[in-house]
């Protein structure tokens, strides 16, 4: 394998960039020029885009190409993966600064960690090799892992990052056996080596299908799926609230990517596996709707009800993972419209909490009517996940159910429509807190009394995701079209070296 050969390096050029930023970060926190420290990260992220933004076109009429001896994919769609990450994190930090001035704890070290966890992230979603599947994974949950506890003086902090590690390391290790034991029956760990293997008695062997179980444990846990899922509520709550919307977003974003990567290279139609690997698929996704959305609705803090939630989520997408090219088009939809809503909510959420119980329900009463900016653009957050028309949510689950339907996954497209119907209760039954239901009196501050002038960046941010779930759920057919033109195909990767 020639590393260092000059197209390797070029392709890789806006990773590079993201990793050359968080060592200018570390130095930045060093020299104390801690003012400057979201700019170089913002900068850092808007430069990376632009630099994937200009690869766009490489390998176009097949997919991507692979480079690294076909370890990992630049251009292309991955572009356009590395183009989705990078605004996941400039979204968060809307937020971020405001968040850890105003609880005046945690450290600045978390920008670079920011960029880290971008980076692995991005290693995931794109990668040909298990190696660097597991290598990608590594570098994000470690980041996540310490961005958890980024408070060390509060107890739910403290609680959520010992719970995660704990149980990342768990669910590594079935990723690990996995990998090994797929290495051990197909001699490889490229995925485009993996699918001709499959040809041959490979497809009906035990062991493989052992292997696809144990890989399929560790992205069920990454992307908080049942009975996997025990982990989302605990660190959801206790990590801090901006992290959260990148932890709930991000992390599933660069999973599923890796899923479809997965199911398209490795594990196509028409492999003797791929009815087995749906059918588990496939029972997950109706165990995650249905858990998901029954939790929620006894929830009583906003943080934990978005947790549950999630697992919902999670359903929904892994319903379009189910349901052929059709359906992967439907996840890359969703995903996107899932990150802009999700990290809105957990925004506003950020924004009107000073201490942790600030996010209980009860605390919300009356603020839609003291705050009406706030008030809207939560209620279209909430309408959005909802799926209430014309908010994007309602295209996303659109699309995910007629795929669903389309494949003939009849009774799961039913049963996803009546659940998501319960989901509609609790994000309802917020609203309604809010707009019709009035704090009691006291000489305490209430919630969100707190806002001024020094918050104009993230209510920037709210009212920029809050335009655009309305635009893409009046407008969706560029990013439609755009979805489909990068997955409609089925494309392979092709060799860049």
């Amino acid at each position: 394998m020639k590393v260092f050969d000059t197209a390797n390096l070029v392709a890789a050029t806006p990773l590079l960039t993201l990793l050359g930023f968080g060592l200018i970060l570390m130095l930045a926190d060093a020299f104390r020029a801690r003012f400057a420290l979201p700019w170089i990260t913002a900068l850092g992220l808007i430069t990376s885009s632009v630099l994937a933004y200009m690869d766009l076109g490489a390998g176009s009429a097949e997919g991507y190409k692979l480079y690294f001896d076909n370890m990992i994919a630049f251009g292309g769609r991955a572009s356009v993966i590395h183009i989705f990450l990078c605004t996941v994190s400039l979204f968060t930090l809307f937020f971020l600064s405001d968040y850890i001035r105003r609880r005046k704890q945690g450290d600045n070290e978390v920008y670079a960690l920011l960029l880290f966890a971008v980076v692995g992230m991005i290693m995931l979603a794109t990668a040909n090799d298990l190696i660097i599947v597991f290598i990608g994974i590594e570098i994000m949950s470690i980041c996540l892992y310490i961005m958890a506890g980024l408070f060390p003086r509060n107890l739910r902090s403290n609680e959520a990052a010992l719970k995660y590690f704990l149980l990342g390391a768990f669910a590594t290790g079935f990723l690990l056996y996995g990998i090994a034991l797929l290495y051990g029956v197909t001699g490889s760990t490229q995925l485009n080596v993996i699918v001709r293997a499959l040809d041959g008695p490979v497809g009906n062997n035990l062991l493989f299908f052992t292997a696809l179980g144990l890989l399929l444990v560790g992205f069920l846990f990454k992307l908080a799926a049942f009975p996997f899922h025990s982990w989302t509520p605990d660190v959801y709550t206790g990590a801090p609230t901006p992290l959260t919307g990148f932890m709930a977003t991000g992390t599933k974003m660069a999973t599923f990517m890796a899923f479809i990567f997965l199911l398209i290279n490795a594990l196509p139609t028409h492999s003797a596996s791929y009815d087995k690997f749906i059918n588990l698929l496939g029972f997950a996704a109706l165990a995650s709707m249905i858990y998901g959305n029954l939790v929620a609705v006894q929830q009583r803090n906003v943080k934990r009800m978005l947790a549950y939630s999630s697992i919902a989520h999670t359903g929904y997408l892994m319903l379009g993972m189910i349901s052929g090219l059709a359906g992967y088009e439907s996840v890359v939809f969703y995903m996107l419209i899932y990150t802009l809503m999700t990290v809105g909510a957990f925004g506003i959420v950020s924004l009107v909490e000073n201490k942790d119980s600030d996010s209980e329900i009860s605390e919300w009463k009356g603020l839609g009517l003291r705050k009406p900016l706030l008030g809207i653009f939560m209620s279209l957050f909430l309408f959005s996940m909802a799926g209430i028309p014309p908010m994007a949510g309602f295209i996303a689950k659109y699309k995910v159910f007629g795929a669903a339907i389309a494949s003939h996954h009849y009774l799961l497209a039913i049963l996803g429509i009546l659940t998501s119907v319960v989901g509609a209760y609790y994000y309802l039954k917020l609203i309604v807190v809010m707009y019709f239901q009035e704090a009691p009196a006291s000489d305490e501050p209430r919630l969100g009394d707190h806002i001024g002038k020094g918050q104009l960046i993230p209510l920037a941010g709210i009212i920029l995701m809050g335009v655009a779930l309305l635009a893409l759920g009046v407008m969706p057919g560029a990013l439609s079209d755009l979805i489909h033109e990068l997955y409609g195909t089925g494309a392979q990767f092709v060799s860049g070296n």
